[in-house]
């Protein structure tokens, strides 16, 4: 009977602990900070319909010309794979022995302002770039730490397919995929409009005055479409990105809290009904025991003390098998994380057993020894 508590508590903490790594993940990364203003910012999106460059520069440009137009305004960016859309550009990043993936954003100069992000070493892109003998690049703070540690990133060179990038900057954090995710390897690339090999942008990041409403939108979204004969082109507002981002990532940490609830239920269950089959089991010994006179509250206690002895026990196993486990899962599963996930699946387990022991170790010290000894 012991044998079968131990494998259904050493079950129950490996499943509470999978399932509450994903929910404190999601509770971590909600409470960090995101790393830009998404507020105030509207997103034109711009499909270049297969343009050629040239022409879809052009065109770029007339569109940018007419936003510099606009009091509401207050500045605009150029850009390539946003924060708030799914989709991503992944490159790789090499300095001597290390290789890294990232994740590559484009932009153009103003794009730090509009988006208020923090430059925590060296600088921006500015037109000082266009006489640099190397490619610029900027990475976050993430990526610097990967391939710097401590040391100043700024001034040195990483590469990518064999050509040299060199590093002007470093940012702060910056969530590309919002609230509910973590922190990933980044780094920017310069969309320079005078470089005809540079990147044109499939979105235009506009900062506006703050209460610029619909009506505003409808007037540029007409006058934008006047202007662009060959591109589609939409607005919408970084806010309601989000509300879409978020709600599908938060409609997976509600998924994991009905099934964590869900399975810690049957647990609780389980337990009970083993705690409840080995009490029955258990009452010619509980009998014998207050007929000598042992009092109702040291049966009490006993039975509890040998549900949180079996937990324990339980827990080491389980312990032993998460830790190996972690070996495993450390480059995806951040080790505070783990130790959140960790500490709170064994408070739930005692928790757990002791609830799902109290009952029938109630009942068990209220038995009287001719009941007890009864079926003797």
């Amino acid at each position: 009977m012991n044998f079968l508590m131990i494998v259904e508590i050493f079950i129950s903490f490996l499943v509470i602990f999978i399932l509450a790594q994903s929910l404190v993940k999601f509770g971590v990364y909600y409470n960090e900070p995101l790393g830009f203003n998404y507020k105030d910012v509207w997103n034109l999106e711009i499909n270049i319909n297969n343009l050629n460059d040239e022409d879809a520069r052009e065109e770029m440009e007339l569109i940018k010309n007419e936003l510099s137009t606009y009091s509401e305004i207050i500045n605009f960016s150029e850009a390539y794979n946003i924060p708030y859309v799914s989709g991503s550009i992944q490159t790789t990043m090499e300095l001597e022995n290390k290789t890294i993936k990232t994740n590559m954003l484009l932009a153009d100069d103003n794009y730090a302002e509009v988006l208020e992000i923090d430059v925590i070493e060296g600088r921006w892109f500015n037109p000082s770039d266009n006489a640099s003998n190397y490619e610029p690049v900027i990475i976050n703070r993430k990526l610097k730490e990967v391939f710097f540690g401590k040391e100043k990133a700024v001034g040195k060179f990483l590469e990518q397919k064999e050509n040299k990038r060199m590093v002007i900057g470093v940012i702060d954090q910056i969530k590309k995929k919002g609230e509910l995710n973590d922190y990933g390897e980044i780094l920017f690339k310069r969309i320079n409009p005078n470089d005809p090999e540079s990147w044109i942008g499939q979105n235009i990041l506009i900062k506006m005055k703050q209460g610029t409403g619909i009506d505003f939108e409808e007037k540029l979204m007409r006058r934008l479409t006047n202007i662009s004969n060959n591109f589609t082109l939409e607005i919408v507002q970084m806010e309601k990105m989000r509300e879409r981002f978020f709600a599908k990532y938060a409609m997976m940490a509600y998924i994991f809290a009905f099934v964590s609830l869900f399975l810690e239920v049957n647990v609780a269950l389980g337990l009970f009904g083993i705690l409840w089959y080995n009490i029955n089991f258990r009452k010619s010994e509980i009998g014998i025991r207050r007929s000598f006179g042992s009092t109702a509250k040291s049966i009490y206690s006993q039975i509890i003390g040998e549900t949180i002895v079996l937990s324990t026990f339980s827990l080491i196993l389980g312990s032993f098998i998460v830790f190996q486990f972690k070996i495993f899962i450390s480059n995806w599963l951040r080790n505070d994380i783990f130790y959140i996930s960790y500490f709170i699946s064994i408070l739930v387990i005692y928790l757990i057993t002791a609830v799902c022991a109290f009952y029938p170790s109630k009942l068990a010290a209220e038995l009287e020894p001719a009941e007890a000894l009864h079926d003797e």
